[in-house]
């Protein structure tokens, strides 16, 4: 099945990843969700501010999400801890591994509301179910919170999804990240920043990070004068774009040092042969950590700064575009 992202990036302007693609003029709602101002959707502020960050990875893999918010898509019934008639695609498998965080459209008259849970069981064809439930949320809204256990944020805000890598396009948005936390979280202030809501179950005995600026909610990003010229996977080079413009959240915690993660969708998996080759852990090591990333100063600046990249425009129905007052800094190209 072609995803709705795919068919949307297919007409979207062509350009290369180096940030210098002209900006759409607007966006499809499935494949680019959330308001402007979503965690997920606000370019870095060059008012942020990078501290140091020393990521003890040693090693990167994907973290896999199922989602299925194709309109098109069949209509199954929802099992287990969640309930209703949801949109799964005929195709989608998911073995009910754990953190199996999963996203699926609800097939209701607006056809604008998902649901999140995890772990999620589901044959090809079949009614998927799943373990653990959160509420619904419109895909028109700020799209923060969901099924990610380690930090309570989003299962589809920030993930990597079909046809992105493959498309040739910037990758408009945040992306997330798990950390070996043994070494990488600090454990003070109940071990989360925003917009985290949470940190893992029993954090304090085992997060082991000493910079207080790293936790579950952490905006990670690479300087601004962090030089990509050298990369030549267009792979590693499209997510060290987006690292440099949008940053990645910290989300959930790997299986453990020194392994970390990006979280990205199961059919896409394909698209990112070089995750865990010496270039991407190279941009992982140049990673920084914003440090005023706050709910009044969201990526760094103040809803008035100027940002990395052009603000997200309406959607196909005119709704949704940011005001004129979010704006691309066009010297931060």
């Amino acid at each position: 099945m072609v995803s709705v992202l795919a068919a949307v990036l297919g007409v979207l302007p062509t350009a290369g990843v180096a940030g210098a693609a002209e900006a759409p003029t607007s966006r499809d709602l499935y494949a680019w969700p959330f308001a402007w101002n979503s965690i997920w959707n606000l370019p870095l502020a060059t008012t942020a501010r990078y501290g140091e960050f020393d990521s003890r990875i040693g090693d990167l893999y994907a973290d896999v999400e199922n989602i299925s918010v194709d309109p098109d898509a069949p209509v199954r019934t929802l099992g287990g801890a969640g309930s209703g008639e949801v949109r799964v695609d005929p195709d989608l498998r998911a073995d009910g591994s754990w953190n199996n965080c999963s996203t699926l459209l609800v097939a209701s008259p607006d056809e604008r509301t998902v649901v999140q849970g995890q772990p999620m069981e589901l044959e090809p064809g079949g009614d998927p179910s799943w373990e653990y439930a959160w509420p619904a949320q419109s895909l028109a809204g700020d799209g923060t919170e969901g099924c990610h256990g380690g930090s309570g944020l989003s299962g589809i805000g920030g993930t990597i999804r079909e046809g992105e890598l493959s498309s040739g396009e910037p990758l408009r948005h945040a992306l997330k990240m798990s950390l070996p936390c043994t070494t990488s979280c600090s454990p003070e202030n109940g071990g989360f920043r925003w917009p985290a809501v949470k940190a893992d179950d029993g954090y304090e005995g085992r997060y082991g990070g000493e910079n207080p600026q790293v936790a579950m909610g952490s905006l990670l990003a690479l300087p601004p004068d962090t030089d990509l010229s050298g990369i030549t996977e267009p792979d590693v080079r499209a997510v060290a774009e987006a690292l440099r413009t949008y940053g990645a959240y910290v989300v959930d915690e790997t299986g453990g040092a020194p392994s970390g993660s990006f979280q990205v969708q199961s059919t896409a998996l394909r698209e990112f042969p070089h995750l865990d080759s010496a270039a991407m852990r190279e941009v992982v090591d140049q990673l920084a950590v914003v440090e005023n990333n706050g709910p009044f100063t969201p990526a760094g600046g103040t809803l008035l700064a100027a940002r990395r990249a052009a603000c997200a425009p309406p959607f196909d129905d005119g709704t949704g575009g940011a005001p004129a007052t979010c704006r691309r800094d066009t010297e931060a190209e």
